[in-house]
């Protein structure tokens, strides 16, 4: 799920100077601004006549920059006139990747920075989070496998040891408990797979882009199923908040082998995506925000229609009714 950014496109509002007037004095002419009585050149300005030194100290436009006087064209942003060259330089907000002002369209990501559109096809995005990976947004990044990027901020929280997937186990297991979904196996061997290729091996082709698998094997004993045994396959290298949601997702889908509900795929993946989102909201990054953001908007047929399915089941009939429509439907 693609964590979206926004395209916006920036229009300079730049107008020109209409330069006033300048007539040689007649009698009797007063300046509009000191009251005193002009007796050489002065400017006419909206019908009113001014000294050419109050004209220029006082009346003329200047930019909210630098106090200089305005001459030709000039930017007006939120009521304050500048220069062109002085709002350009100094105004305007600057590209997070190459430093350079930004004009028309660009890049807004969720982590409010902002970069010129063009860097999108230049640089890579980080797996987890999207964001782009530079110098200036993520402090660079990592490449794994010539094919995968991770960015610095997120590296410290990848997933690629197995010394610490038994406490987010745990900890999948206890949310899950916690909604209904009970007697899953607390010993299923978790296997970090490397690339998205291995995975799709595993899974035989079966599945497109997929961050995790569920083996299930079986013996059968007359009509019953006996010596089950479930092995689950992760992607290396994701971000905590994503394993645990792909776990979840695969340990629902160990929940309907354990039962022997078996319904479409529709049902199937969107009730295991109700696991995902279990996991990201109740974490409060702004990660699990985005990834979330993605489910719902998702418009795949099967995990994007199916899970918005089982969610609007979910917010009607709670966990209890959501499982017993699984039973129902497997029958």
């Amino acid at each position: 799920m693609k964590i979206n950014n926004i395209i916006i496109n920036r229009y300079l509002y730049i107008i020109p100077l209409i330069f006033s007037q300048i007539i040689i004095s007649q009698n009797n002419i007063k300046c509009e601004f000191c009251k005193k009585i002009i007796t050489s050149k002065y400017i006419i300005d909206k019908n009113n006549k001014y000294h050419l030194d109050c004209y220029r100290n006082y009346i003329q436009l200047r930019c909210d920059y630098c106090n200089k006087t305005i001459n030709g064209k000039y930017n007006i942003v939120k009521n304050n006139n500048y220069h062109t060259v002085c709002y350009k330089n100094n105004i305007l907000e600057k590209c997070d990747i190459c430093y350079l002002p930004i004009e028309g369209k660009y890049i807004a990501d969720p982590w409010e920075n902002i970069y010129h559109e063009k860097h999108l096809s230049q640089l890579p995005s980080c797996e987890s989070c999207n964001r782009i990976i530079s110098k200036g947004i993520t402090n660079g990044g990592y490449e794994i496998n010539q094919k995968r990027d991770i960015c610095t901020l997120c590296w410290d929280y990848v997933v690629d040891e197995k010394s610490n997937i038994q406490s987010m186990y745990d900890d999948v297991i206890t949310k899950l408990n916690n909604v209904g979904i009970i007697d899953i196996p607390k010993d299923i061997p978790i296997i970090l797979v490397n690339t998205k290729n291995d995975l799709k091996r595993l899974s035989n082709g079966r599945h497109g882009n997929i961050h995790g698998l569920t083996k299930h094997e079986f013996e059968i004993l007359g009509k019953e199923k006996v010596a089950q045994n479930f092995n689950i396959y992760i992607l290396s290298h994701l971000h905590e908040i994503n394993f645990k949601a792909v776990l979840a997702h695969e340990l629902l889908h160990v929940y309907l082998f354990q039962n022997d509900i078996e319904v479409s795929s529709s049902y199937t993946e969107g009730f295991c995506n109700l696991g995902s989102q279990l996991m990201y909201s109740e974490d409060k990054s702004k990660i699990s925000k985005q990834k979330l953001k993605g489910m719902y908007l998702n418009k795949d047929p099967v995990y994007g229609e199916g899970f918005l399915k089982m969610n609007d089941l979910l917010i009607d009939k709670g966990w209890s009714g959501v499982l017993n429509f699984l039973k129902i439907k497997s029958k």
